[in-house]
């Protein structure tokens, strides 16, 4: 599944949504009237189809539609988000990769995403324009109010917002984010294995907090703690440290949302809100889904070390990991090692942290992580969101602190029952999307 951080914000690109630039019309005429645009451009789709020559709506066109493309329809729109978010691929294997994405893990399969297009819904499937589209992947969410009750419902990841370039600044993407916003608010609440309902939908922006905010996606702390690739010959890390593998990792998360349910169900004291999404085996298997595909159209290859492991129960530190290609595998700097999840277990269990034991097990955690980045290409490690003890005790081992103001910009539209302040517990890097 694409989405905005697949794509580094250096364009005004926002999930490949062009921010306030003119319309491309590819050597057409268009004439405006007010309420329509008229072009005589015809395009023709890969599935050897011509979409009809008619007016372009207006984009507050009662004709217009939110609905679910036909498999041409969506694999056409992968052919036009290849320029902007496979550079890593040849384009034949970026549109594989996207078919293999909704399919290869229990998140993605089973209805778990849905595909969205504006469209005109007086002219037929296939020969249609297609105004703007965008994905939705259903999460499993805890809920904890106030006073600490949890339950369990559903939220949505949007992702894959892109409008194709000769359609670009007529408001449509402005649209279909109104009509997916309300849609969503019930979309696929049955599937829930709690209280039947959907809590919230969420996206990243990579154009900052003004154009999501505007169609009510509110923005979250997005800040993150990097660090560069080790260099040639640099060893980080102890010999203490576990190299995890996929095998390790189901264990782990239900010992995670075990420690995190129970931080929820202590009453907050503050009178907020808290929600998290459980940092569970699909999520990581999702990820994985995604590099694996990757690594092996690149490298001819999958990794085998997916986080690392230091100290003893009660007292662990582990970070879970992925690698993220946005460039060719040579150009280093477009490509990130992302800690999908770091765990302290002292800090997580509500216990007293000593700071620098917790700097000493970081620092071999991420030496480990370094060491990855450099092997695969990746330029930098970065580790998103920690909580102030975490981040202070990351820039003692060489972090740099880093505020993003345009791109990654976690931004949240609440439906839930609660009004308020709302706390967004583990707004890390796995629940992205």
């Amino acid at each position: 599944m694409t989405n905005a951080i697949d794509k580094t914000a250096t364009n005004g690109y926002t999930n490949g949504v062009k921010a306030a630039q003119p319309a491309s019309t590819n050597g057409a005429t268009t004439t405006t009237n007010g309420t329509t645009t008229t072009t005589t451009t015809k395009e023709t789709p890969t599935n050897g189809t011509t979409t009809t020559t008619a007016p372009l709506p207006s984009a507050s066109s009662p004709s217009l539609i939110l609905t679910h493309p036909t498999p041409s329809e969506r694999r056409h729109t992968w052919l036009k988000s290849s320029t902007d978010w496979g550079a890593a691929l040849p384009t034949s294997t970026y549109i594989e990769r996207e078919s293999h994405l909704c399919s290869a893990s229990t998140l993605a399969s089973s209805g778990g995403i849905t595909h969205w297009i504006l469209v005109d819904s007086t002219l037929p499937a296939d020969s249609r324009p297609v105004l703007a589209t965008a994905e939705s992947l259903r999460k499993r969410t805890l809920v904890a109010g106030p006073g600490g009750e949890v339950r369990e419902g559903v939220s949505h990841g949007i992702g894959s917002v892109f409008c194709y370039p000769e359609y670009r600044g007529h408001g449509y993407a402005s649209r279909m984010m109104t009509e997916l916003g309300e849609v969503l608010k019930g979309w696929q609440a049955e599937e829930s294995r709690g209280e039947k309902e959907v809590v919230f939908s969420k996206l990243y922006s990579d154009i900052g907090r003004g154009f999501y905010g505007r169609h009510g996606w509110m923005p979250f702390p997005s800040g993150h703690v990097e660090f560069p690739a080790a260099a040639a010959g640099e060893e980080g890390a102890g010999k203490e440290v576990k190299r995890l593998l996929t095998g390790d990792l189901k264990e782990l998360c239900e010992a995670d949302e075990g420690m995190l349910r129970a931080l929820m169900e202590k009453p907050s004291g503050d009178g907020k809100t808290r929600v998290a999404i459980p940092p569970d085996a699909e999520h990581f298997a999702w990820h994985r889904a995604r590099e694996e595909f990757v690594t092996q159209a690149l490298f001819g290859r999958i990794p085998e070390v997916r986080g690392a492991l230091v100290g003893e129960v009660g007292s662990r530190v582990w970070a879970v990991w992925t690698r993220g290609f946005y460039g060719k595998k040579t150009e280093t700097k477009k490509n990130t090692l992302y800690i999908l999840r770091l765990v302290v277990e002292e800090e997580m269990r509500g216990g007293e942290v000593d700071e620098e034991v917790l700097a000493r097990q970081l620092g071999d955690v991420v030496g480990v992580a370094r060491g990855e980045a450099r092997e695969w290409g990746c330029g930098r490690v970065e580790v998103w969101n920690p909580s102030a003890c975490v981040g202070g005790a990351l820039e003692k081992v060489g972090g740099t602190r880093v505020e993003r103001e345009k791109e990654g910009i976690a931004s949240v539209m609440w439906y839930g029952k609660e009004g308020g302040e709302v706390e967004w517990l583990a707004n890390e890097k796995y629940a992205w999307c």
